[in-house]
């Protein structure tokens, strides 16, 4: 995930004008407009009416505007969801966003979310969860064609309606081709409508020669004419049909967000855990909710990003959520060299990344941190930390999910979730995963006067609180007395201390569950097999084995394995998603034997 060039834009009344296409984005009646030209011709309530879910695509996001009157459409006519899908070459810089909802969000109020949740300025798959779930958005983030093909290779639910609003074709013709109409045939069914704003012969030509029925739409007072129409071939291909219920084992961090996604999704889930929610290390009270980025630009570096975004949108909605940022010092793990790759990496200098990471001098450090710093740092304004056990009550506290405190006996005839960390070996067909089990500590301490300042993450990590502050956390490759880790978590958090005597309250301690190559377990056992069931009726997924930042990790993996299930796009990126799969230890052991796992240092 790279930072990208924003578009260039200029304003005119209020609305924007791309000076890279010498185009608007829309009229001065926008939100009419959207109506007459696309929600409209295209059919979307009685679509609504008809399906309980409803997908759309759109091939230019722009200022997110059919996005918004759609969003809008659906929640006040209609008891149907939607999960919009949308592609975007040039994003809206962060100041540019925030004055096109700024005009907007009275009459389109679901922008408002959008306001506090914005896309970064990166390159990828983006996803955001509005509307307490009812609201699925997904922006591609480069080239169109990019995006469509990758949507075609891994979504097995059809689109329901076309939105081609790519700026005029005379003006973007890198957009309007052949290759394009081709691969929104490929993810189409019979009476999927198709609309756009331009009435260009080639256009209309390019879709009826792929399989759509077109007509024109008057748009008196306004221009000539639109396009609409509908796709009038049948596909040869299985309907995904999504499960009624789904079996989830393990209600920690993991299992919680899987069943949440799933449940709001219209799934009922079945949630199994003997040692009951937030058990393991899912039972630590404050964990930090931070990217920890990497410097290599390797996949696993585009994982931490990733997830980064997706977790610090999703998790705010949800008790056990404290903002206020999150501040990195260099240190052991994070040497001043690789801080400013980092920084250079994702443009942390750059105000349009600003909204999540910024390059502070030591001065600044000192002044928001409140503690002793000489050092520049890297400050995430959106990050914060989870009280985890209140998070995954929270999470898990909705009508279409039922926890059980015992196990299930056996894995269900049914889609099963496992997301029980070293115990996944457990199961059949898991034995070959190399997990391990990473101890830790943290120490909640009372102070006199209440501790100002944000989180502060190094080599560990103090969190402030009310009335004291979180020191932690220990990784101990083999258990270590409580004693023992009190001792190392004040030696690493010394300087950060506040003067004032601390009254130690408690410690709480957990095993997190890591790899033998440090990346989660995310994706299907057997994905070989038809996406429905195996041969005993019984489909397997797996979320866990997220190490120490598994508050960050697990929105997004749940995000992906619940996609899975329903037939929809997981949110990430492909390369970085092969990476997880459960199959990858097979593959590696088929060369080298299975390898003993030892722990790993913390990074």
């Amino acid at each position: 995930m790279k930072p990208l060039t924003p578009a260039k834009i200029t304003w005119h009344r209020n609305q924007p004008r791309s000076s890279d296409y010498n185009d608007i984005y829309s009229s001065d009646d926008s939100i009419k407009e959207s109506q007459r030209v696309f929600t409209g011709p295209g059919q979307l309530i009685e679509r609504a009416q008809k399906d309980q879910c409803v997908c759309i695509g759109e091939l230019g996001f722009g200022t997110g505007l059919n996005f918004a009157v759609s969003a809008e459409t659906i929640l006040h006519k209609t008891q149907a969801k939607l999960r919009f899908i949308a592609f975007e070459k040039h994003p809206l810089s962060i100041e540019d966003w925030q004055k096109v909802v700024s005009t907007r969000v009275r009459q389109l109020p679901v922008y408002a979310e959008l306001l506090t949740q914005p896309l970064p300025v990166l390159t990828g798959w983006h996803e955001r969860t509005l509307a307490n779930g009812r609201i699925t958005l997904t922006v591609y983030h480069g080239d169109v064609h990019d995006g469509l093909e990758d949507l075609c290779d891994r979504q097995r639910n059809p689109v329901n309606m076309w939105f081609l609003d790519g700026f005029t074709p005379t003006k973007n013709p890198d957009m309007w081709t052949c290759e394009l109409y081709r691969n929104m045939a490929r993810l189409s069914d019979f009476g999927t409508t198709v609309t756009t704003f331009t009435a260009a012969g080639h256009v209309r030509r390019g879709l009826q020669n792929v399989g759509f029925t077109m007509r024109r739409v008057d748009q008196t007072g306004a221009k000539r004419h639109s396009l609409a129409g509908f796709y009038s071939l049948e596909h040869d291909r299985a309907a995904s049909t999504p499960p009624k219920r789904v079996h989830i084992h393990g209600a920690g961090i993991g299992g919680a967000t899987v069943a949440r996604h799933l449940a709001e999704a219209g799934v009922t889930v079945e949630v199994y855990d003997p040692n009951g929610i937030a058990g393991g290390a899912s039972g630590i009270p404050a964990s930090v909710v931070h990217s920890r980025l990497m410097a290599d630009q390797s996949l696993t570096a585009d994982l931490r990003c990733s997830a980064f975004h997706y977790a610090s949108n999703y998790l705010p909605r949800f008790k056990g959520w404290n903002p206020g940022g999150v501040l990195q010092l260099q240190g052991p793990t994070l040497s001043p060299q690789k801080m400013n790759q980092i920084s250079a990496l994702y443009g942390a200098k750059n105000p349009d990344q600003a909204p999540w990471i910024q390059h502070l001098s030591a001065e600044q450090s000192r002044e928001i941190a409140n503690a002793s710093i000489h050092q520049e740092t890297l400050l995430f304004p959106s990050a914060g930390y989870l009280n985890t056990p209140q998070a995954c009550s929270d999470l898990l506290e909705h009508p279409a999910i039922h926890v059980h405190n015992h196990q299930a006996g056996r894995l269900a005839d049914a889609p099963n979730v496992l997301c029980t960390a070293t115990a996944t070996r457990q199961f059949g067909g898991c034995q070959h995963l190399e997990i391990t089990d990473v101890f830790g500590q943290i120490d909640h301490y009372r102070t006199p006067d209440p501790i100002s300042g944000i989180a502060v993450v190094g080599n560990g990590y103090l969190i402030p609180t009310p009335n004291g502050c979180f020191v932690g956390a220990s990784y101990e490759r083999t258990a270590w007395t409580q004693s023992e880790a009190i001792v190392h978590n004040l030696r690493l958090n010394q300087h950060l201390l506040p003067p004032a005597q601390m009254t130690w309250i408690r410690s709480t301690r957990g095993a997190r569950a890591t790899t033998s190559d440090r990346n989660p377990i995310v994706g299907r056992l057997n994905p070989e097999k038809s996406p429905v069931d195996d041969d005993a009726g019984t489909a397997v997924w797996l979320a866990t084995a997220f190490g120490s930042i598994g508050c960050s990790l697990a929105p997004l993996a749940a995000a992906c394995v619940s996609a899975e299930i329903l037939g929809w796009l997981p949110p990430i990126n492909t390369q970085i998603y092969k990476i997880l799969q459960p199959q990858r230890f097979a593959e590696r052991q088929a060369r080298r034997g299975y390898r003993h796992i030892a722990a790993p240092n913390a990074d």
